[in-house]
This record gives structure tokens, C-alpha cells and sequence, in this order.
């Protein structure tokens, strides 16, 4: 089974694609706190932005925490898997109108991102400036 790192156009073409990252934040006195996200790189300044609700566990942790969290995106078929994770300093802020949309284009159909825009979970959003990004492909 080989193992490389992937380039910087791979990284690019991966971090484009409509995958689900998981994020995880120090709990104290638990493991980390992870939940699965939608996520949207920046690729000029090499930023990433979650989405989330004001009121999420995950907010509320990193409120009373320390400002770092961390990123993993994977993909695996059959024996290949391909990931990049990322560890970072991040700030919270309201929700980017712009930041909605993107990423209502970029994860829902055409059909189905009226309803969800009328409506959206989310009011706020992690910007995340990565300190460390590790990334693979093995198979």
C-alpha cells in the first residue's frame, strides 16, 4: 500500500468538492467534541469557515475554551482514502450572508436551497487560520 502527500492543485480540487469535514474541539475533562460540518476554503488567504448555530455545543465550548480547533476531511474508496486535516487558531463571528450562500451552492441542490435559506440553522460562523495542514492519499 503506497502513501504521498497530495500537491497543492490536489489539495485545491479536494477542498472544492462538496465533502463533510469533521470538527473537533477540546471538551475539558472529556475527549474532544466532534461533529460533522459543511465547510468552505479560502483559498487565497488559506482560511477555512464553518457554519454554526450561535447557540451549538461546539460554539459554547469554544466560548468558554481556548481558540483552536481542528478540521479532518476524508474520502475513501475501496482500498484509496484521501485526506487533509488542518489544526488552527479561530475566531467566531455572525453569520456572512455570503458565507450562506456558498455554501448552500456548494452542498444543496438547485430545488432544495430556497427552503433552506428561508430558514437556516445557522447564525454564526468559525473562521479558522490553519497553524498545521497534513494531508495523504493511501492506495
Amino acid at each position: 500500500m503506497a502513501f504521498r502527500t497530495m500537491t497543492n492543485d490536489e489539495i485545491a480540487a479536494f477542498l472544492a468538492r462538496p465533502l463533510i469535514a469533521v470538527l473537533a474541539i477540546d471538551d475539558p475533562g472529556w475527549s474532544p467534541h466532534v461533529t460533522p460540518v459543511w465547510f468552505h476554503h479560502l483559498p487565497d488567504d488559506n482560511r477555512f469557515q464553518v457554519m454554526t448555530p450561535s447557540a451549538s455545543k461546539k460554539t459554547r465550548l469554544f466560548r468558554s475554551g481556548s481558540d483552536q480547533l481542528s478540521l479532518s476531511i476524508q474520502t475513501a474508496a475501496g482500498p484509496t482514502a484521501s485526506y487533509v486535516n488542518m489544526q488552527g487558531t479561530a475566531t467566531l463571528h455572525p453569520l456572512d450572508p455570503g458565507l450562506l450562500q456558498a455554501m448552500v451552492t456548494k452542498y444543496l441542490q438547485p430545488e432544495d436551497r430556497a427552503a433552506y435559506l428561508a430558514n437556516p440553522p445557522e447564525d454564526a460562523m468559525f473562521t479558522i487560520t490553519p497553524r498545521r495542514i497534513t494531508t495523504g492519499v493511501i492506495g
